[in-house]
């Protein structure tokens, strides 16, 4: 093992890591020098940053390591990244012990402020970056499986590469998917260097030598046929070297030619697994129930003792399983093996598949682990086992857990049968809500309700029951219906003198829903109310309950205060591994607002994409708003096209659900629809409005006509005394617009007067893009301002103003309008693939296909995108 730091810096003390972690894995005999990929690789030293992003089998260790042991001796550091880099301090650590191998004084600052600050800052990925500025040309930094810890150091990585110098180290990450950093701006400035599945897959030759090197010999038009059919997939195709290996059956080589992509299974079974000595083969199926294989995991299941053994030789023979750790006592299968095996397993022997099931939870139920007991209860179809610990700890898991659960197979449960047992019923209800299946959580509450006879008796499972349904409610963004739930199962509770983890959900549920109505005041309430709940855990009490807060906070105009309860949110949510959790959803959302605020554009945009990572696996309300978030962000940069589409979309995600959400899209738009010319549409909105907001919006209108004095009358009929301290100073800065439209000479102390405001209250970007009067007003006058206080201000007035030209584009409606068939086509195009217009039309997909060519004709548009934008502009969309 080898500890991060020494004497250099006590920040990586706890830190200790495998001396392999740091080394490219060891290549295979069977080894195939792919010398055109090292040529692109080598080519993008040029560049801030190389990707290799491929999905699992496609090789991209292999071919890096193979890279890094054609390199000079020396100029290569290599990082292994694993689930344990999740955590960001943890990660960082590893970072810097990746380059001490070859420069061992490495990051020695950055090491003292991790140990200073015992979280990760700027100031440290710019130390990092500064020392990689040193290293001799040519040097290189490999990070192996980065999506490991990519969701969890995002953030931090991104940072690194805007200040990384691609003249000194290129950086090399290498991942499943697509790293979070912000790829399409690097691409357009051509700093970016990719490898992609399409790349990585095994060219013809390329195939031929790999099943050589494994010493197998097929027939030009075979292998040709071969290729076709595994498309040059590395784990195919080393599956088709593992059957042949020493094979001279002409048989045996006609059926490896049968590999499509669906038949796999079928070659697999055949043509590996069954070429395996038989314990061998009898092991790997009955473990393949096993998310994760450890020997005594595997030992339980089998009843082998000498299963550490047997994972250590199925490791050594390349049988697609994946160590999990460093010290390989933890491995998992490749997915796709998994799940053949699996199928093979009930196939073979149903009953023996239930008896390993029923080990497997029993084994994970004298363990602790609850939540793989129960999966493992309900593939045994022990039904009822499962439920009793679903019971026991659905809410408690929720409110504890940082992890997100497997997604249980409910296939074998009836939920009809279980009214006999409505607590577990709810708990099932309970547990699909929570962890993102409100349409099948919502169905099992129908159930319970409409039983006959009713079996919704009893406080407790009353109370419970209407908890839930006002879960569900929030889900949808139903607040009315949300609170008033809530509030029921609190009488519930507070009469029957019930307290619990189910208790405890319901301020939660109330801050959120008291947010979306805007009474700030009732979010304090329940903010105090859930802190005082001796029930409710930490986790909810460092995240959850300051997320809510910061929020109201950020709504009401109230900046600093939200700022520090958002990042207190954020540094408790790192040390308690909440950070991808659905709790951190708020406070993500706040510190977006505020960088979008101060004009930190990418930053916004890294953040709501976080937040929207989080909220989109069924909550709708939450997605809804992180929709709304990213509209903001585009619209602030000028893309209108692109906020009107994210408007579109989170109204789809809310369809049908008549939730008072639904107006702050509509707001939204009329803003947007305002900035391009169209007063009529934002008419028609602002009736659906809070009267305070309705009335700014009719304030603004009237601005963008040049009626000023209708303004100044609309804004004089809103008091003050009944606005946000947001609300009141877009009112101040209307007011201003009107006086300076007016030629009003008080006009420069009311500007004065709002910028004062806005400096205090830590506004920026709203005072820039409320009015454009104003934003051309302060542009006119920046040489009579202070250099200092407004330098910023004066900046993102410019900025704003140069992405205005191109919102303002006039249109043309199309020479022969769409029919309405065509419309309900062009309204999925944004968000549905052909399959799933062809599901939500109940129509075909060759009508879809025609009727997508139609639009396109009429639209005169080549593409989607293409369509997409043209509706837009014709408010079609």
């Amino acid at each position: 093992m080898a500890e991060g730091v020494t004497a250099e810096g006590g920040a990586l003390r706890g830190a200790r890591f495998a001396l392999a972690k740091f080394r490219p894995p060891t290549l295979p005999d069977s080894l195939v020098t792919r010398s055109a990929l090292h040529d692109r690789l080598t080519a993008g030293a040029a560049r801030q940053l190389t990707v290799v992003v491929g999905s699992a089998g496609t090789g991209k260790s292999v071919l890096l390591s193979s890279w890094a042991a054609a390199r000079p001796a020396g100029t290569t550091c290599w990082l292994s990244c694993d689930k344990a880099d999740a955590h960001p301090v943890r990660f960082w650590a590893g970072f810097i012990q990746a380059f001490r191998v070859v420069a061992p004084g490495f990051g020695t600052d950055a090491a003292d402020l991790l140990a200073l600050d015992g979280t990760v800052s700027a100031d440290i990925t710019a130390s990092i970056a500064n020392d990689a500025a040193k290293l001799p040309p040519g040097s290189v930094i490999i990070v192996d499986d980065f999506h490991t810890a990519a969701a969890a150091v995002s953030e931090d990585m991104a940072e690194l590469v805007e200040r990384w110098s691609a003249e000194a180290v290129q950086l090399v990450l290498a991942s499943r998917f697509d790293p979070p950093l912000r790829l399409h701006r690097l691409r357009m400035a051509g700093e970016l260097c990719e490898l992609r599945d399409r790349d990585l897959y095994f060219t013809p030759s390329e195939s031929r030598d790999l099943l050589a090197n494994f010493g197998v010999q097929v027939a030009a038009g075979d292998l040709a046929l071969l290729h076709e059919r595994s498309e040059g997939w590395a784990a195919a195709l080393q599956m088709v070297a593992l059957a042949l290996r020493g094979a001279a059956d002409p048989a045996r080589v006609a059926r490896a030619l049968e590999i499509h992509t669906h038949t796999v299974a079928e070659y697999f079974i055949a043509e590996v697994l069954e070429q395996q000595q038989p314990e061998v083969a009898q092991f790997m199926l009955d473990t393949s129930i096993l998310g994760e294989l450890t020997a005594g995991a595997c030992a339980a299941v089998t009843g082998r003792q000498d299963a550490a053994a047997l994972l250590r030789s199925i490791d050594a023979a390349n049988l697609f399983v994946v160590a999990a750790d460093e010290e390989h006592t933890s491995f998992r299968y490749h997915p796709l093996v998994r799940q053949l095996l699996h199928a093979e397993l009930r196939a073979r022997d149903p009953g023996r598949e239930q008896k390993l099931q029923l080990r497997a939870a029993e084994w994970f139920e004298s363990t602790g682990d609850t939540r793989h007991a129960i999966g493992h209860f309900l593939a045994a179809h022990l039904t009822s086992q499962a439920l009793a610990l679903l019971q026991e700890r659905v809410a408690a898991d929720f409110l504890h857990d940082p992890a997100a659960p497997d997604p249980l197979d409910l296939s074998t449960v009836d939920p009809a049968s279980l009214t006999a047992a409505p607590d577990q019923l709810l708990a099932l209800a309970a547990h699909l809500l929570t962890w993102g299946d409100p349409v099948r959580g919502n169905q099992y509450l129908d159930l319970l309700e409409r039983a006959q006879p009713p079996i919704l008796t009893g406080p407790r499972l009353a109370s419970r029951f209407a908890t839930m349904r006002s879960v569900h409610h929030a889900l949808m963004g139903q607040a009315d219906q949300a609170i008033d739930q809530a509030l029921a199962a609190r009488a519930i509770q507070e009469q029957a003198l019930l307290t619990d983890e189910w208790t405890a959900t319901v301020p939660m549920i109330l801050m959120s829903a008291y947010e979306w109505l805007e009474d700030y005041p009732a979010v304090e309430r329940e903010a105090a109310e859930a802190l005082a709940t001796a029930e409710l855990t930490e986790p909810a009490k460092l995240l959850v309950v300051p997320g809510a807060r910061a929020l109201a906070w950020f709504e009401a105009g109230r900046l600093a205060d939200a700022a520090a309860a958002a990042t207190a949110a954020e540094k408790q949510a790192r040390r308690l591994g909440f950070g991808q959790h659905f709790f951190a959803v708020d406070y993500l959302r706040v510190l977006a607002g505020l960088a979008l605020e101060r004009r930190d554009l990418d930053t916004a945009e890294l953040l709501a994409e976080q937040a929207l990572s989080l909220s989109e696996r069924g909550r709708p309300a939450f997605e809804f708003l992180t929709l709304l978030d990213r509209a903001r962000i585009s619209a602030a940069r000028g893309q209108v096209r692109d906020a009107l589409a994210s408007i579109e979309a989170a109204r789809l995600v809310l369809a049908a659900t008549g939730s008072a959400l639904l107006a702050r899209a509509d707001e939204l738009e009329a803003l947007l629809r305002l900035s391009v010319g169209d007063p009529s549409t934002p008419v028609k909105l602002a009736s659906g409005l809070s009267a305070a907001r309705g009335g700014l919006l009719l304030a603004r209108i009237a601005l963008a006509a040049g009626d000023h004095h209708a303004a100044q009358q609309q804004l004089q009929s809103l008091s003050s005394d009944d606005l946000t301290p947001r609300l009141a100073l877009i009112r101040q800065i209307l007011l201003a617009a009107a006086a300076i439209g007016r030629g009003d000479p008080t006009a420069a102390g009311s500007v004065g007067g709002l910028l004062e405001a806005a400096r205090h209250g830590g506004f920026l970007n709203t005072v820039v893009t409320t009015a454009p009067q104003l934003t051309s007003y302060l542009i006119e006058h920046s040489a009579q301002m202070r250099p200092g206080p407004f330098t910023q201000l004066i900046s993102a007035a410019l900025e704003v103003r140069a992405t205005q030209p191109d919102t303002c584009r006039p249109t043309r409606m199309p020479a022969e309008p769409l029919t309405p068939a065509e419309l309900r086509i062009l309204k999925l195009l944004p968000t549905s693939t052909y399959l799933q217009m062809a599901a939500t039309l109940y129509i075909s997909r060759n009508t879809v296909k025609s009727r997508l060519r139609s639009v396109y004709r009429k639209l005169g548009a080549a593409s989607r995108t293409e369509a997409i934008e043209r509706a837009i502009d014709l408010r079609l969309l």
